[in-house]
């Protein structure tokens, strides 16, 4: 799937579904990859992971999009976890933000996903 400035593509890995977003995440688009992680994300999914790590730019409105998934996902006994690389820009925006209080934050899917 194509937004105007992010590419998000959806992958099931047994009970867990991994959702890559490539490119930017903004106040333009933001809404756009909140519909798309709503609706192919199903209720049996036990964790989703986010992976960032090839997420070139995120900002207030993206660091919204990942409060809000949060919250929703803990209403629905989901956990979230994001995969952001060390020392990236998206990563220090996330950590200046707190994000590290409502979502694990890991470097990479292997390690978000326990495998």
């Amino acid at each position: 799937m194509t937004g105007r400035l992010a590419e998000i593509n959806f992958e099931s890995r047994g009970e867990s579904v991994v959702v890559s977003i490539a490119g930017e995440i903004d106040g333009s688009n933001a809404s756009e990859v909140r519909r798309a992680v709503a609706d192919n994300v199903p209720a049996s999914a036990r964790l989703l992971i986010l992976d960032l790590s090839t997420t070139s730019y995120i900002d207030s409105a993206g660091v919204e999009l990942i409060f809000e998934l949060a919250r929703r996902l803990a209403a629905r006994r989901q956990a979230l976890r994001l995969v952001v690389p060390e020392g990236s820009g998206v990563r220090r925006v996330l950590e200046l933000c707190d994000v590290a209080s409502v979502a694990q934050v890991d470097s990479s899917v292997q390690d978000a996903s326990g495998t």
